[in-house]
Formats: C-alpha cells, structure tokens, sequence
C-alpha cells in the first residue's frame, strides 16, 4: 500500500507542479488566469483525494506499538515528517477553498489575497518535503541522489511559489480573468 501510495504522491507532485507552473506564467505574463478544461483539475483532486485516504489510514497503522519506540533519534527527519503531515491535513482543508476561489464562488477580494497564497504555501511546503519520501518509498535512487532530488525539488518548489504568489496578485489587482 505503501508503494501504491508513494506512486499517487510523485503523479500527484508532477500534476501539481505542471498546474501551478503553467498558471503562474500565465498570471505573470498575461495577469489573467486561463480559462482551462477542468478535466486536469478534476483528476489532480481525484489522485490527491485517494493519496490523502491511503496516507491517513498509513499514519493511523503505523502509529499502533509506536508508544515503544523512540522516535528522539532523528529529529531531523522527524522535522519532515511532521512538516508533511501538517501540510497534508491543511492541504485537505484549503483545497475545497482554492477550488471554490477558482470557480468564483466566493468574491470578495480581501479572501483571494489571503487563502489562495496560503493554499500555495501549503501545497508546495508539502510537495517539497514530500518528494524524496517517495523516492524512498520505491527504492529508486541512492543517498546522493535522493539527495540531490530534495535540494532540486525545494527550488522548484520555491520558485514556483514566488511565482504564484506574484503573478496572483498581479492578476488579482491589476489584470482580469481572461
């Protein structure tokens, strides 16, 4: 199940990076926000949805017995996790309000400016943390290049946030929805 899930996850990743790319240069260059087919979204949230489901009940089973182990020895890899796990729980809760912000069903603009860049963050704080995980997962690649996979996917993901958060307020106040 494991595996399953850590296969959602990099399909899921590569989704969200490819939307949230596209759009920002979108917003950035046209400062207006595509009008796209939906069907792409609806298959993000889709994957996204079963990945949240597997991963919730992973983190329920692999928490049985675990008031016998010492998690203390790695803090730092613990720092991750609890990252990741946050960040997914928030991701599951903001995603409803991104989706309702992008069919416009919410308007005023004070809301805009402040859940769709938070949902940003959110998604992208997850993604960055979350991506060598699955590597791991599946057995693909060694310490130096897992590595070099977590380095790279934190400046994309980095980059892609200044973009969305730049190029969506540059749409949001100055361009209009093309």
């Amino acid at each position: 199940m494991r595996k399953v899930n850590a296969v959602l996850s990099l399909i899921s990743t590569i989704l969200i990076l490819v939307h949230a790319i596209f759009y920002s240069v979108w917003m950035l260059f046209r400062a207006g926000i595509a009008k796209m087919s939906a069907y792409p979204s609806r298959i993000l949230v889709v994957l996204m949805t079963v990945h949240a489901v597997i991963s919730i009940v992973l983190a329920i089973l692999g928490h049985k017995g675990a008031e016998k182990r010492n998690s203390n020895n790695y803090p730092k890899l613990n720092k991750q996790t609890i990252v990741q796990r946050i960040s997914g729980i928030l991701l599951i809760l903001f995603i409803g309000l991104h989706i309702a912000g992008a069919l416009n069903h919410f308007q005023p603009k004070i809301l805009h400016a402040i859940l769709h860049p938070l949902f940003f963050i959110v998604a992208l704080a997850h993604v960055s943390v979350s991506t060598s995980k699955a590597f791991i997962t599946l057995g693909i690649g060694n310490k130096k290049s897992i590595k070099i996979i977590d380095i790279a996917i934190k400046i994309i993901c980095g980059l892609t946030l200044i973009a969305c958060i730049v190029g969506f307020y540059l749409c949001l106040f100055v361009g209009v929805v093309k």
